[in-house]
Parts: C-alpha cells; sequence; structure tokens
C-alpha cells in the first residue's frame, strides 16, 4: 500500500515538473522572441552561423560572396571591384572614377560592360539590393539650370543611374532601392592625413556600393 501510494506521489511529482519545464519553455520562447523583434539582425553573422550549423554553404550569402569575389579575381577588367561579407550583407564595392566623370552621374559609356558576369551572378538570386551611392568628403555645391548639387545629391544621382542599368538588365524593380550617403560613411578615415595619403583615402571612399541582403 505504501509503495502505491509512493509511486502515486512520484507521478503526480512528475506531471508537476512537466508542466512547469514547459510553462519556462514558453517564457523563454517568447523573450527570445522579444529579444530578436528589438535588435538588429546581422545578417553577414546569421548567415556564417547558419553555415557552420548545417555544415553547408549552398544558397547562403556566404557562399554568393565566394562565387562574386571569384568573378572579380577572374576579371581583371572589372573596375576597381572589391566584395566583402558584411555584417549587413554581401557589399561589392565599385570605384566611381571608373564609371563616373568627376561631378557627374552619367555612367561612361560601356563601363559597366566588364561587370556584366558579377551583375549576371546577383541577377539569378532572390535577394534584394541596395545601391549606395558615397562621396569624398570634399565640399560640394553648384546650381546648376537652377537646381543645386550637392555630394547627397550626387551620390543618390549615381546610385539611380546604376539602377537604371540594373533595370534594363531585367532586374525586378522589387528587389531595388537607391540610397545617397554623401560623404557619411567612409571606408577610411580622412583625419590628420595630408598629401597622397589623403587622396587616396578620399578615392576608396567615392564608391558605388551593391549591398545584397
Amino acid at each position: 500500500m505504501k509503495l502505491e501510494q509512493l509511486t502515486g506521489q512520484d507521478e503526480e511529482g512528475l506531471d508537476s515538473f512537466y508542466i512547469s519545464f514547459g510553462d519556462l519553455m514558453v517564457i523563454l520562447c517568447v523573450f527570445f522572441v522579444m529579444l530578436l523583434s528589438m535588435s538588429k539582425v546581422d545578417v553577414g553573422s546569421f548567415e556564417r552561423l547558419r553555415s557552420v550549423m548545417t555544415g553547408s554553404t549552398d544558397d547562403t550569402l556566404v557562399e554568393l560572396a565566394e562565387s562574386l569575389r571569384v568573378i572579380v579575381e577572374e576579371s581583371p577588367g572589372v573596375p576597381g571591384a572589391s566584395v566583402e561579407l558584411a555584417k549587413d550583407g554581401v557589399r561589392v564595392n565599385l570605384d566611381t572614377a571608373a564609371l563616373f566623370a568627376p561631378g557627374s552621374a552619367v555612367i561612361k559609356n560601356r563601363a559597366l560592360d566588364s561587370l556584366k558576369p558579377l551583375l549576371d551572378e546577383i541577377h539569378q538570386t532572390d535577394y534584394q539590393v541596395d545601391i549606395e551611392g558615397h562621396s569624398d568628403d570634399v565640399p560640394y555645391y553648384r546650381v546648376i539650370d537652377g537646381e543645386t548639387e550637392t555630394n547627397w545629391s550626387l551620390s543618390g544621382k549615381r546610385a539611380s543611374s546604376v539602377i537604371l542599368h540594373l533595370l534594363s538588365m531585367d532586374f525586378s524593380s522589387q528587389r531595388l532601392r537607391a540610397v545617397g550617403y554623401a560623404d557619411t560613411r567612409p571606408v577610411v578615415d580622412v583625419t590628420g592625413k595630408g598629401g597622397a595619403a589623403l587622396e587616396e583615402a578620399r578615392a576608396r571612399n567615392r564608391r558605388v556600393s551593391l549591398l545584397i541582403r
């Protein structure tokens, strides 16, 4: 009789434990969902982690970044392009000197021809593509036909020009976004630099970036 009573008590205890454990899991899940909703997702790190967990880079930004790097390395005619898997996605940086004349937002004739293999590879994916225009820190201000031009407008117009080219390649407009950052996001800090070092830093900061995310 005592054994039966003890067994019954144990079963009741186990039932209570499972109920409490289930409640705890629900609370933890809600907690993590709240954290995720309030945080900025680090796309690049998430894709790296997914590749490690699954043991495969198939259909990930990690795979795309590697494919784009190979294309750039095997295409010496690509104008100053570089590829990196950044926190916010795969970033392809293009040198604006190869694409635009100084102060112009009109793409040079056939300047993007050498980029076709790179752009075709991106076209085959379903990722969103942000086209970002970046200028250097040299103040730029002029009035043309009554319209004021600044680093802000120039960087935005250059991004838009690249988007028009992508649309001509049958990129879906739903995938594309143009952003002009002027000199607010330099890749090289120009503070304290002068002479050739300053000019080199400014040249690197003048770019158009394709952020694939």
